[in-house]
């Protein structure tokens, strides 16, 4: 079996560079720009959404513009994701955060913004000149701190009044995944394999060593009832003990099984009453008892799914690739087809008083979609 796992291994490691490789090949054509997959989050009666180096405030409503900011560019190093020096400056991947009345955006060009909600307004950005590392994952804002993992593989402490960091941990790896908070714990989960829980009052490791999988993790960790869990791209889902970071339990790719992960848990997996919702890049829903790891079924989307799922009462709702949106009916694990956009889905999903935010790519629209009817209430072209 191990022998099987680091197969897979480099499988993987040789379909990210051939990834990386048709990306950097895509910045010598004009037909398409990487504007990031950015999410969006709603805030009484305002949706946000980051794109095309731009933040803008919706009425939610009705998708009727409030205002829009220009983020501001500037010039970061080039990366596989980017193309080249500049182009990095508008590029955003983190879901906008709101905090009071404040939106905060973080760039792949190494700053944080920070802008007023009714307004607009930029109130500060970090840092006031030059930049940090890019910014894939999201921030968590608590207690008067941001927190954040960079992609050289810094995780900071931002004090939110002076703009002053608290405290720095280099984990010396590539992150791309959000972080997640519980209590003083943050829990970094990074590209090189590996996850940290991170003490916020020191800002030194809390575990004896970083808990490591056999492929990169691009999923945010979740946390429930002292245990966290992570996907990742070796095809597998870990529970990990939140205190002592050993190994509860591990699903992963078994031939013998009638359903079994054949490609990577991309998306941030969900957890309900004892219940782990995985989206995968095979087309399926893995669908597992959070306790001891077993497989209570899997659910064929079609196509691959790379966006964080959502839960809407009693329906989980999940996004393929190919913009079709499914409802999960908790209560006997069936599916529904609510709405086939066609147009490709890779941002997170977000759900508001019913209505699904769905954010498209390549054909940039922000969708208001009916979480029971499927209905399009309303639509933001955002090209």
């Amino acid at each position: 079996m191990k022998k099987n796992r680091n197969t897979i291994v480099k499988a993987i490691l040789l379909t990210v560079i051939l990834i990386i490789s048709s990306l950097a090949a895509s910045c010598s054509s004009s037909a398409y720009t990487n504007y990031g997959w950015t999410g969006s989050v709603v805030d009484g009666d305002t949706i946000y959404v980051a794109s095309q180096g731009k933040l803008t405030a919706l009425q939610k409503d009705n998708g009727s513009v409030k205002w829009q900011r220009e983020i501001e560019k500037d010039v970061a190093p080039a990366s596989p994701l980017s193309c080249g020096m500049g182009a990095a400056a508008s590029v955003i991947y983190a879901d906008p955060v709101v905090s009071g009345d404040t939106v905060y955006v973080a760039s792949y060009s190494g700053k944080i913004f920070a802008y007023n909600t009714a307004s607009g307004n930029l109130l500060w950005k970090y840092p006031s000149e030059g930049y940090v590392e890019g910014i894939i994952g999201g921030l968590i804002i608590d207690n008067g701190l941001i927190y954040f993992a960079a992609v050289g593989g810094t995780v900071t402490a931002l004090n939110i009044e002076t703009q002053e960091v608290e405290w720095r941990y280099d984990t010396e790896d590539t992150i791309w995944a959000s972080p997640c908070m519980d209590g003083d714990t943050l829990f970094v989960a990074s590209y090189d394999k590996r996850l940290f829980a991170i003490d916020i009052n020191s800002g030194n490791l809390k575990w004896d060593r970083p808990f490591e999988t056999e492929g990169p993790i691009t999923a945010a960790p979740i946390y429930d009832n002292g245990v966290v869990y992570i996907g990742s791209l070796d095809r597998g889902i870990y529970a990990i003990d939140a205190q002592s970071g050993q190994l509860i339990w591990e699903f992963n790719a078994d031939s013998d099984a009638e359903y079994t992960p054949r490609n990577w848990f991309w998306a941030t997996p969900l957890i309900l009453d004892g219940v782990i919702y995985a989206p995968n890049m095979d087309g399926f829903v893995y669908i597992i008892d959070s306790t001891d790891g077993t497989l209570i079924t899997a659910l064929d989307m079609g196509n691959a799914m790379s966006s964080d799922p959502v839960l809407n009462e009693d329906r989980v709702i999940v996004a393929t690739q190919h913009g079709d949106i499914y409802s999960i009916n908790i209560e006997n694990n069936t599916k529904f087809l609510l709405k086939s956009l066609d147009l490709t889905v890779q941002s997170s999903l977000y759900v508001d008083e019913g209505i699904v935010y769905v954010h498209t790519i390549k054909t940039e629209n922000l969708y208001a979609i009916n979480g029971g009817s499927g209905v399009v209430v309303w639509y933001y072209e955002v090209s």
